[in-house]
């Protein structure tokens, strides 16, 4: 029988929620307080990559076109994709099944709880924040990922040197993160810490779509 979407379903019920690892996918809970208590596995357990190999992260996966991409042309790196949305984590977990990539695994969580409680300190060798929510009303700004204490726990878990790369096609977002992540982190960019057009990083649902209504799509890499 294919493998098909439905296939992917929670191990626990709302009552039994709680933190765990199956089949290629870390479960974060949502309304959970507990997350501290989790005692994650080791990168190179057998539980998740079985290797020593370096990590990398991006948060936003969407259905992870862009991750499933680089874990196919770099074998020699882990790959982390953090959703939190249920119908795109369940087209990643298809595409890592299907082609049977040994090398990806689904944080399945707010971002947020992800970083602060299941990334350890100087872990992470890279971060990539594909397209994120601009939120772009100005009531709404309060619930944009890239903030001050999102940057901080980035810089805590990235290792010596290692870099965030952040793709946007929304301006004033743009100004905003490069504004709080050089108070931080490194710009490896010079004035004004973007490059426009960025195929050559990789594709997206995303950067088609912001591409053919005409946006600009702006890069900005920060290093450590």
């Amino acid at each position: 029988m294919a493998l098909n979407q439905k296939q992917f379903i929670f191990p626990y019920t709302f009552e039994e929620r709680r933190p765990l690892i199956a089949d290629r996918v870390l479960f974060i809970p949502s309304y959970y307080q507990a997350h501290h208590l989790f005692q994650r596995p080791a990168w190179n357990s057998n539980e998740l990559f079985g290797n020593s190999q370096p990590i990398h992260v991006e948060f936003c996966s969407g259905n992870g076109e862009w991750i499933i991409d680089k874990a196919i042309k770099n074998p020699h790196l882990n790959f982390i994709a953090c959703e939190i949305k249920f119908y795109r984590v369940r087209k990643i977990w298809v595409k890592i099944k299907q082609l049977n990539l040994a090398n990806v695994l689904i944080a399945f969580g707010d971002a947020n709880d992800f970083i602060r409680y299941y990334l350890q300190t100087d872990e992470v060798d890279a971060i990539a924040i594909n397209f994120p929510d601009p939120w772009p009303k100005e009531k709404h700004a309060k619930n944009r990922l890239i903030v001050a204490p999102f940057i901080a726990e980035m810089k805590r878990v990235l290792k010596h040197q290692g870099d965030i790369t952040i793709v946007t096609d929304h301006e004033a977002y743009c100004n905003q993160i490069i504004h709080e992540m050089q108070h931080v982190l490194t710009p490896r960019l010079p004035a004004p810490y973007y490059i426009e057009e960025t195929v050559e990083y990789g594709t997206s649902y995303f950067y088609r779509y912001f591409k053919e209504l005409g946006k600009k799509i702006r890069m900005m890499v920060f290093e450590k």
